[in-house]
């Protein structure tokens, strides 16, 4: 691990000592931790324990990263908070937190959820975790800010050489609006806006040379500029069928870039990405205190115990492409990026390293297998294929990257807290990892 300073240190203790005081207060913890007779619950005890701490209101203790690269984890106080007046209800989130080398990251979010204008009616609560479709209108506002002071690159395109990795540092600002109303019980549509202020800065990486020396603008467009964007994106999304436990969510959006300082860094783009959720369930005749340990291991109870879960399939498809007018270019900053996760967070090809292929046009495809096994802790599996592409005609299904993976997860409440896993078959080694949630 990176040596970082004294003063480093003791921020991060100093956050996570912070967020744990008032994470459901001392008395929570001390009920749900501490207590020695909630210990005889066995692994409920530690269930309890683990949610208390990491996503109990109002206050937790978040455990997040920065960005991909940008430090092992980022540790810092939480909250999430959900006031009501009158028919309205407000979801109030944020978190601040630094990473194990230096990174930083802070957050605040508002979304206010309002009466729909729909095709028909939909009177469920704001929920944006269970139901991303059927839902009550939402606007949602965001001021985001992350200092990721080491991100790799390895130059632009599907055949890039691990000889070519540089390294580089990140600053962007984000201030969010976005508005989505359910249309009906399978389908909503919303429009996003964002106000960003990219920043490429030097890396704190003394093992790999400083990006600066070894691209420039041609081969990295935006590596010196200093400009402000204005993003917009209207979208759709569609849930096919409606209410039912299997299902697939589609996405699908068109964005304009537009730089507010030299235009030539202005460009469009399209994107589609679907996620179809498969729970292996199957019936249960007894309850799990008369079912065998083995029983309950391989397929855990659901609540009404007459059914066992076997798991979730989890596949996933996405398709971007991008656009700009001759002598135009996207900045390398915006670009897909397959390896390991995006700056989002969003898994890509896992058994590759962050950031490893980076162009403005991408495919990739992921199946995933979740099986819980003990617990807030489940085993997961996954296939990933994809590929990038400096033009939208070259996006294929030849030519794609593939690797094959296993691992493990922790879960708290609804709340993925870390996975670790190992990603093979990549052509480039074995590929062992940590992933924590990006905090927004």
């Amino acid at each position: 691990m990176r040596r970082i300073k004294k003063a480093q240190i003791t921020a991060l203790f100093c956050t996570a000592f912070c967020a744990t005081a008032y994470g459901g207060t001392f008395k929570d913890i001390q009920q749900y931790c501490l207590d020695r007779g909630n210990r005889g619950m066995g692994i409920h005890w530690l269930e309890q324990c683990i949610q208390t701490v990491f996503s109990d209101d109002p206050f937790y203790l978040a455990v997040t990263t920065v960005a991909p690269g940008a430090g092992t984890a980022a540790f810092g106080p939480g909250f999430e908070f959900i006031p009501r007046v009158r028919h309205y209800e407000f979801l109030l989130t944020g978190l601040a937190a630094v990473s194990t080398d230096g990174s930083t990251t802070g957050m605040a979010q508002l979304t206010l959820a309002l009466p729909s204008r729909g095709l028909a009616s939909t009177d469920k609560r704001y929920d944006p975790d269970t139901q991303p479709v059927d839902l009550r209108a939402s606007l949602t506002l965001r001021a985001r800010r992350i200092n990721a002071r080491e991100q790799d690159f390895y130059g632009l395109g599907p055949n890039t050489s691990l000889n070519r990795w540089a390294s580089y540092g990140l600053q962007l600002t984000e201030l969010y609006a976005g508005f989505s109303d359910p249309l009906n019980s399978w389908s909503s549509a919303g429009f996003d806006f964002s106000f960003l202020t990219p920043r490429v800065t030097s890396s704190i990486n003394g093992r790999a040379p400083a990006m600066q020396t070894m691209y420039d603008d041609q081969t990295a467009p935006g590596l010196t500029a200093r400009d402000d964007f204005a993003r917009y994106e209207p979208y759709a999304i569609l849930r096919i069928p409606p209410r039912r436990s299997l299902f697939m969510r589609l996405r699908v959006g068109g964005s304009i870039y537009q730089d507010l300082g030299d235009p030539r860094y202005s460009f469009r783009r399209i994107s589609a990405a679907s996620r179809t959720t498969i729970p292996l369930w199957v019936g249960s005749r007894n309850t799990p205190s008369h079912r065998p340990g083995i029983a309950n291991a391989l397929c855990p109870s659901l609540r009404s115990a007459t059914r066992c879960s076997l798991g979730t399939v989890i596949v996933t498809g996405s398709a971007m492409a991008s656009y700009a007018e001759a002598g135009h270019q996207a900045p390398f900053y915006f670009d897909q990026t397959l390896g390991g996760a995006d700056i989002d967070g969003n898994d890509t090809l896992r058994g590759f390293r962050e950031y490893r292929f980076r162009g403005p046009n991408s495919v990739l495809f992921q199946a995933e297998y979740q099986h819980p096994i003990w617990g807030p802790v489940g085993l997961v599996s996954f296939y990933d294929a994809g590929k990038v592409a400096l033009e939208p005609s070259g996006l294929s299904l030849s030519g794609m990257r593939h690797d094959i993976g296993l691992g493990l997860y922790l879960h708290a409440g609804n709340r993925e807290l870390v996975r670790f896993y190992f990603g093979f078959g990549s052509g480039e080694g074995t590929r062992m990892a940590p992933k924590f949630p990006v905090g927004y």
